[in-house]
């Protein structure tokens, strides 16, 4: 046995019921032994002090049930032997039965008479009726401190109860926000390496020519696909090894993002705006998986033979301009998982995307995201 032998014991609760049965049984026994009555009045009484003890086997689903069971033990108890104050173990485990498990109003009701039979003793106090003040005072004052012992206990139970679901749900949002940014990895990488390789393979099937050039292209776009594959799959893996780390790429490294388009046969260019400065990472990375996923759409959907991205380097935002003149992405694109994670991207920051015809005569992606200075 581990732990402390209290924490060991209420985290069985059958042995705490029977532990409680006990000991209601044996101090209602043991408080009958100085009792001069007739040994059936003694018989009936050990009778009752069983019925009511038994009965706190169910005060965890029955709390009201078992403490109106207590009380009327109680009651014909103290009717048999009127020298027997109205009181015991049982009436204790069973208000605070109450207190703890009930869901009603019943509780409140029970602390009122709790309340009622204290100020109904003190006041019988004051009129000189001391027997009926003997008699009240510890049922009542008994009565009310098991309740709001179980009223701290329920509410204490509530709080970590409650602190346990707030963790878990923060963990199941952990998780949906981790397996979402990983949806939207696999999407953008895989998507536009794929995207540009079947531009390739299309265009070389097209001019009927299978040049080493084109077959080049694909197998490198082959191979880093493959590699971004394995760097997120290890990233996934669970083992005791760390997966290899590679730096993430950013806007810093759109030409090497359009190298591969323009090998397509894709006329692409890049404008520059305002001033270059550093940006967060995570901005850096938002920023430059929305100009890759926008130049998948044009591959993908546009039939376009050019596209201009714009970057603006604005005070307080960074503005992102993808145009073409292709035919448009059409209903397949806009619906696609595309332009839903790039919307994805730019909610994390609090930003804005806005998509409409281009300049070009074709189809414009224009993503602003604030940036904190």
């Amino acid at each position: 046995m581990r732990g402390r032998p209290w924490s060991w014991i209420i985290g069985r609760p059958r042995l705490t019921d029977a532990l409680v049965v006990g000991f209601s049984f044996l101090v209602g026994g043991l408080s009958l032994l100085g009792t001069f009555s007739r040994h059936s009045v003694i018989a009936a009484l050990l009778l009752i002090v069983l019925v009511e003890s038994v009965a706190l086997l169910w005060r965890r689903s029955h709390p009201v049930s078992v403490l109106l069971v207590v009380a009327a033990s109680v009651l014909t108890a103290f009717l048999l032997n009127t020298d027997r104050e109205p009181s015991g173990p049982a009436l204790v485990f069973a208000v605070y039965a109450v207190s703890v498990y009930d869901r009603s109003r019943v509780r409140f009701w029970v602390a009122g008479a709790a309340i009622g039979i204290i100020v109904l003793a003190v006041g019988l106090l004051f009129l000189g009726d001391f027997q009926i003040t003997r008699n009240l005072i510890p049922a009542g004052a008994t009565s009310l401190v098991a309740w709001v012992i179980g009223d701290y206990i329920r509410s204490r139970r509530r709080f970590f109860a409650e602190l346990v679901s707030r963790h878990e749900n923060e963990r199941e949002q952990a998780a949906e926000d981790e397996r979402l940014r990983i949806a939207r990895e696999l999407h953008d990488v895989v998507a536009h390496n794929v995207s540009v390789m079947a531009i390739q393979a299309g265009a070389a099937r097209v001019s009927g020519s299978s040049g080493s050039e084109a077959l080049e292209s694909i197998e490198q776009g082959a191979r880093d696909t493959l590699a971004e594959l394995n760097k997120l799959l290890g990233v996934l893996r669970k083992s005791g090894g760390r997966p290899d780390l590679a730096p993430q790429p950013s806007l810093g490294d759109l030409e090497n993002l359009l190298r591969p388009a323009r090998e397509a046969g894709l006329a692409a260019t890049v404008k520059v705006m305002g001033e270059v400065r550093s940006l967060p990472p995570a901005l850096d990375l938002s920023a430059y998986r929305i100009v890759q996923e926008a130049i998948t759409n044009v591959l993908k959907h546009a039939s376009a033979s050019r596209v201009e991205v714009q970057i603006d380097y604005g005070p307080d935002a960074l503005q992102l301009t993808v145009s073409d003149n292709g035919s448009g992405p059409g209903q397949t694109a806009s619906n696609g998982h595309g332009l839903i994670g790039m919307r994805e991207r730019v909610e994390l920051f609090g930003g804005d995307l806005t998509t409409g015809s281009s300049s070009l005569g074709g189809f414009t992606v224009r993503a602003t995201l604030p940036v904190k200075s």
